[in-house]
């Protein structure tokens, strides 16, 4: 949904970083070497190739969630609730140097040795401390945690959890970066669900073989194709993010180095962790509250509903490196883009929004099984809270792009503790289709607060429009 922002307050640079970049800046000088390949691909060219990387992500998506059901069946929930867990230890583990490196990027000269050498030292930081500790902590509480009947499985299921954080904040790390250095067309396909499109293609096929093959490895195997898939485009994006900064020293005082990202970029991890738990905090509460059934269906309806938010959450990451570029600096054409771009994004949410309204229970079976049809009320309801979502437009980016990420992490974390303490009564008294209701209502409220606050400290209007400029876009780099 919304990302947060490094603030860029933290504190100056030590003497041993301005030694560091000085040496490197000099021999720069007296030998010419390569700068940063920076693409210059349009803001409409930027979000076609995203749309189509995003087809693709969603596709293997979907086979993703479809083998998992078919494999794990009632424990189907679980699964999902994995996932999740992973995908928010690994926001932990990157304490939002991914958005901040995106921002920074977007708006670098390629010039600027200093800059790219504090970007790369950070990146080093987060990749061998931060990652490595999130994995080991998370591979030990899901031993703690997991069934101990089985100690193969348990012994599978935690290092397959430690393994899968690690790769998949790589994986968010590399393709930001790679979006704010301009190497759209390579960082679309690592954007998305299930880590973009070369992911989660990779992972339908490694999900869908252990089911046909190997189904006895239960959950264990399905967490172990998760962590395979994601692995190959890692491997493929370190080497292009390597080649961009080469010619830059990214060693130094490793824990200077790590202190000094988290100071500038905490801002923005509290934001993505506030906007993950925005997203999931329901599912673990049915997780603890519903039963193992009323689970899988919660999880089923809830990871279809979430595709409504695609569109808005694709053009939300094309459209982060032009909103820090241009806001306070040319606002009525910023405000132009944002309209357009919301306006395309609901014509193509509502693509997927009508069979969710017309034929629930089908769609659910399709994807999931025929068992998953009871899930349909849940289904209508959760799409609203994602409808509202589109309807406010880009809001949450522009704030949380423009410095204004403090205000949005408030917002995010008082819709937590909403959800916390609502969602926990409402499901122990009517369960899961309770629970959908305070889901989707507490979002809508979240959605409007944010878009007002956006007209009021930015002066700036996300709702869709009856005009929208394609053309501005073609003149806007992206």
């Amino acid at each position: 949904m919304t990302s947060a922002d490094p603030g860029g307050e933290g504190g100056g640079e030590s003497e041993n970083m301005d030694q560091a970049v000085s040496s490197t800046a000099a021999d720069t000088l007296l030998v010419p070497k390569p700068m940063v390949a920076r693409g210059n691909t349009s803001l409409s060219a930027a979000t076609l190739w995203f749309a189509l990387a995003y087809g693709g992500a969603i596709l293997g998506y979907l086979a993703v969630n479809a083998f998992a059901a078919r494999l794990l069946k009632d424990s189907f929930g679980y699964f999902v609730i994995a996932v999740t867990v992973s995908t928010l230890m690994g926001q932990l583990g990157l304490v939002g140097v991914h958005r901040g490196g995106l921002r920074e990027a977007a708006k670098m000269s390629s010039e600027d040795l200093t800059g790219l050498a504090e970007l790369r030292r950070g990146v080093r930081a987060i990749s061998l401390i931060m990652l490595p500790v999130t994995s080991v902590l998370t591979g030990i509480g899901t031993f703690i945690f997991v069934n101990p009947s089985d100690p193969a499985n348990r012994w599978a299921v935690a290092v397959g959890m430690a393994v899968l954080v690690w790769v998949g904040g790589q994986q968010k790390l590399l393709a930001n970066y790679l979006r704010g250095f301009g190497q759209v067309r390579f960082a679309s396909l690592l954007e998305g669900r299930s880590g973009g499109a070369f992911a989660s293609v990779c992972q339908g096929v490694l999900v869908g073989a252990v089911w046909v093959f190997v189904p006895r490895l239960g959950l264990a195997g399905a967490l172990a194709a998760l962590a395979l898939g994601c692995a190959i485009p890692v491997y493929f994006a370190w080497r292009r993010v390597n080649k961009l900064w080469s010619h830059v020293d990214g060693r130094g005082p490793i824990f200077e180095d790590l202190r000094r990202a988290i100071t500038r970029n905490w801002h923005f991890a509290s934001n993505l962790l506030g906007a993950y738990l925005n997203s999931t905090i329901e599912l673990w509460l049915a997780g603890f509250i519903l039963s193992r059934l009323d689970v899988s269906l919660f999880s089923a309806s809830q990871r279809l509903s979430l595709l409504l938010s695609v569109p808005l959450a694709s053009l939300g990451v094309v459209f982060s490196p032009v909103i820090s570029r241009l806001a306070g600096k040319d606002d009525r054409r910023l405000e132009k883009l944002l309209r357009t771009g919301a306006t395309y994004a609901a014509v193509l949410t509502s693509a997927a929004w009508v069979p969710m309204l017309l034929v629930p229970g089908p769609l659910l079976g399709a994807v999931y099984g025929s068992a998953f049809r009871a899930g349909a009320p849940i289904l209508l309801l959760l799409t609203i809270g994602n409808i509202s979502n589109v309807v406010s437009g880009l809001c949450g980016t522009a704030l949380t792009m423009s410095r204004h990420e403090r205000v949005v992490a408030n917002v995010q974390w008082l819709a937590v503790g909403m959800r916390v303490v609502v969602g926990s009564a409402v499901a122990i008294t009517f369960g899961g289709t309770g629970l959908a209701v305070s889901s989707a209502a507490i979002s809508t409220g979240m959605y409007v607060v944010m878009w007002t606050i956006t007209r009021r400290r930015m002066g700036l209007n996300t709702l869709l429009t009856f005009r929208p400029s394609l053309r501005l876009m073609r003149q806007t780099t992206g």
